[in-house]
């Protein structure tokens, strides 16, 4: 399926022999641009991989608002928990481009960790993970300023890294937001706010890096430079 396996975090242990059972298992799905690839509290959709285009992840409160929790490109992963516990699926899931993914549903999922080993260790690992990078994400989102939140995205830390391109610079605003948890507006303040205290440049259309040891104890320590700490 020109899938390069190994690096997909859940699969990247698995002997060449081992991936047979995983390519059998699997549906490729395409979906144009705005369309919705699963609903929240709807029956498991499955464990998704994202291999082609931007797919949104979020949540909808009661008024109706969205709030993105991550925006994905290939080759990331989705729906992880539920498509083994087979539970309803905990989010929104939609294209934002024109995608394509491919799907394991639920059972079977539990077939390939039950008669593989090296899967069931490798998903397990990866749950791990995951599970860290939400405490850190919930830890930021609780006790670091927006400044300090972006500071670690332009560090490219591994919490991140993840989830965004090469680069933070070719971001938009809005997808930095959907990553730091907050709006277009506060992104775009405290942007201007980096950029005014030197530790990032802009140079045409993209922002660089250009006081690392700067942005690394704004990072490390959430102190905000005096003309930052109004936002």
């Amino acid at each position: 399926m020109n899938i390069d396996w190994k690096q997909i975090p859940f699969f990247e242990c698995l002997a060449g022999r081992d991936i047979g059972p995983i390519e059998a298992a699997v549906r490729r799905h395409h979906y144009g641009a705005g369309a919705t690839i699963f609903e929240e509290g709807d029956t498991c959709a499955g464990f998704y991989i994202v291999v082609d285009g931007l797919v949104r992840i979020y949540r909808t409160n009661v008024e109706g608002r969205l709030h993105t929790l991550s925006l994905l490109r290939p080759l990331s992963t989705f729906n992880e928990v539920a498509a083994v516990d087979g539970g309803p699926n905990p989010f929104n899931a939609a294209a934002v481009t024109q995608v394509e993914t491919l799907v394991i549903n639920h059972d079977r999922l539990m077939q390939l960790l039950a008669s593989e080993p090296a899967l069931l260790s490798n998903y397990v690992q990866a749950l791990a993970h995951l599970n860290r990078e939400y405490i850190e994400r919930l830890e930021d989102m609780t006790f670091r300023s927006i400044p300090s939140r972006l500071a670690k995205l332009f560090l490219h830390e591994a919490m991140y890294a993840d989830q965004i391109e090469e680069t933070p610079s070719k971001l938009t605003q809005e997808e930095i937001a959907a990553i730091l948890g907050t709006t277009r507006e506060v992104v775009g303040r405290a942007l201007r706010g980096l950029l005014n205290a030197g530790l990032l440049e802009k140079r045409g259309r993209f922002v660089y890096v250009v006081d690392r040891p700067g942005l690394e104890r704004l990072a490390e320590t959430n102190t905000v430079p005096e003309r930052l700490r109004h936002l």
